[in-house]
Formats: structure tokens, sequence, C-alpha cells
């Protein structure tokens, strides 16, 4: 039986290169989005869920059981970008933090009976130092990042849980130039790398059998600026 990933966040950018990526290297992908993708992957058996909403949760949670008994890896991609008002807040944090958990306990069956099982959070390099300008964000990450740890410590040592932090991937579409270049101008190594380092990464991740409980930032130096 094809051995299954859970990747949440699949519609665009990243989600979508990883799933791409990861249904040619013969995983059978669970992707998950908000919306009917942009551009589905042949393959890959797309979920539309809204994360921040409990019941959308209980209804993703069932068809795993259901459908992908043979589960390998759990990627939390999913993720919101938004202001700090009082409904933002809620629903940062409900899908960086409350919806990984439930998700992480509730599959933990298929989690701990695999030979070896990945936990892979995506979380942010504003997690270990904060932002100004979007601070629910910043934390949820930060929690996010702290499960890491948690679960790390909660599972047998045969389910393996990372986390990746990264930088800036892709610039905000439609910016002009100048905003463009101050922004990649943030990093020692100053390009926009898109969806690589995160595909690399991941296969890194699920190639090491030293590693868990730990998180690799990848910001292209940002923190020696």
């Amino acid at each position: 039986m094809t051995a299954s990933i859970l990747l949440t966040g699949c519609n665009k950018r990243v989600g979508h290169d990883l799933a791409a990526h990861l249904q040619q290297a013969g995983y059978q992908v669970v992707g998950v989005s908000r919306t009917p993708p942009r551009q589905p992957i042949k393959g890959v058996d797309y979920q539309c869920a809204d994360l921040t909403r409990a019941d959308d949760v209980a209804a993703l949670i069932k068809h795993v059981k259901q459908q992908h008994p043979n589960l390998r890896a759990i990627i939390h991609n999913a993720s919101l970008w938004l202001d700090d008002t009082v409904d933002n807040i809620d629903a940062m944090l409900a899908l960086h933090v409350s919806t990984p958990i439930r998700i992480n306990l509730a599959l933990s069956e298929l989690i701990t009976r695999a030979p070896r099982f990945d936990i892979i959070n995506i979380c942010d390099d504003t997690a270990t130092r904060g932002s100004k300008n979007h601070v629910a964000y910043a934390a949820a990450k930060t929690a996010l990042l702290n499960t890491t740890l948690s679960f790390a410590k909660l599972f047998p040592p045969s389910v393996r849980v990372n986390a990746i932090s990264p930088g800036l991937l892709y610039l905000k579409e439609g910016s002009d130039a100048d905003y463009q270049a101050r922004t990649v101008r943030k990093s020692r190594i100053a390009i926009e790398p898109g969806s690589e380092p995160i595909i690399t990464t991941v296969d890194y991740i699920m190639q090491a059998n030293f590693m868990t409980g730990s998180n690799i930032v990848v910001n292209g130096g940002r923190h020696l600026k």
C-alpha cells in the first residue's frame, strides 16, 4: 500500500510545489486547502477544509483514518499572515496551534504504529525574534515551534518531530521594485528563493535518522544582518 502524507496548506506557492514534489516521489499526498486548488496536481487527494473550524478539522481527521491508514508523515504547512484584529488573532491561533495539536492527538494511533513517522511543522523565522507588525502571527508560530518539543517527548522515538523556520521565500504579489529590493537585502543571501529551501529541508528531515525535536532555520542569513 502506498504511504500517505497529510499536507495542509497546499493550494499555492510552497504548499503546491511541495505537494507536487512528494507526489512525484511516490507518496499519496492528502492535500488540504481552504478552497479548491488553483492548479490541481494529478493524483493528490484534495480535501477542502477551513482548519480554523472545528467541524472541518473533525471531518478531515475522519477522512484520513478511513482512507489513509498507511500514513507516513504529517506536514503542518497551512498558514495565515494577518493583521492583529480580534477575529484574526483567534483564527491564527486556531490554525497554527490548536489544529495541529488536535490532528496529532487524533491520529496518534496511525502515527505510533508506523515503523517510522515524521511530523514536520512549518514555522517562521519570526518565532525566535518576534514581530512588531504581526504580533499574533509571530506568537502563534512560536507556539507551533514549541509543540515540536512537546510531541517529540510525547511520542515514541520512532516518531520524529521537527520544525522548519523559513525567512523570506516569496515576495508579495504586486509589490513594487523598491519594496522587493529592500526586502531581499534583509538577508545575507539576497534572493527570492521560492519553494526550494522547504522542499530540500523536508527531504532531509524525512531521511535523517538522528534528529527529533529540532528546528532548522532557512532564512538566507537574515540573522547576520
